[in-house]
């Protein structure tokens, strides 16, 4: 998700628009998941507005909207990786206009990944972290040739996982520098973390061991 609050408003009104006309019918959502992320819009959209109005911006108001914000961004996200990211039912028209980076597709054969992506986690605003990844073979930011996205797998709070399994939560990276959004309520738990390449060809690489940062 954007975290500048003009790019994000932009994002879920396009991509709300379009849950609404084919959630249901083509994108497999529930009704009741379809009126929630609605709510949420519902809930975000006056307090952005009275965020940049000229008459009605103030501290009060971009804290309000940055609040509702930490809440709506994740809520949204998990709509994303849950039912748009990888769901073949959705037009190529429809993923550009949602912001999905499509997966690149080659015809030469390109072997999977043997070793697992290095990362780094940096602050972005309040309640994000930022996630930066390299090839481990080339040591260059980014994903390796053939590879659409990093997977991660986390959980939030003590006590550090002992495995996969005890992990509850996924987020699929595409870009080097994607934020992840976290709760307000979160605020200075710890994230454990695993991640793995997947490529265009939904082979995997090895997961890498965990790794953690706290939610500032």
């Amino acid at each position: 998700m954007p975290s500048l609050a003009s790019k994000f408003h932009l994002r879920q009104k396009t991509t709300v628009a379009l849950i609404l006309a084919k959630g249901v019918s083509t994108y497999g959502m529930t009704a009741l998941e379809v009126t929630d992320i609605v709510g949420y819009q519902t809930a975000w959209t006056p307090k952005y507005e009275a965020s940049v109005a000229k008459m009605t911006k103030n501290s009060q108001t971009t804290k309000d909207r940055n609040e509702e914000q930490a809440l709506y961004s994740p809520a949204l996200a998990l709509v994303y990786n849950n039912y748009l990211i990888n769901n073949v039912k959705i037009s190529d028209a429809d993923k550009t206009a949602m912001g999905i980076h499509e997966m690149t597709v080659s015809n030469a054969p390109l072997p999977k990944p043997t070793t697992a992506p290095r990362v780094v986690i940096t602050y972005g605003e309040a309640l994000q972290h930022i996630v930066n990844m390299r090839n481990a073979v080339t040591n260059r930011l980014g994903k390796p040739a053939g590879v659409g996205f990093m997977e991660l797998w986390y959980k939030i709070g003590d006590p550090a996982p002992m495995g996969l399994m005890d992990t509850n939560l996924k987020a699929n990276i595409h870009l080097s520098g994607d934020p992840i959004t976290f709760l307000l309520s979160q605020k200075a738990m710890t994230v454990y973390y695993f991640a793995r390449w997947v490529t265009t060809k939904g082979e995997f690489g090895p997961w890498s061991a965990f790794f953690s940062a706290v939610i500032a």
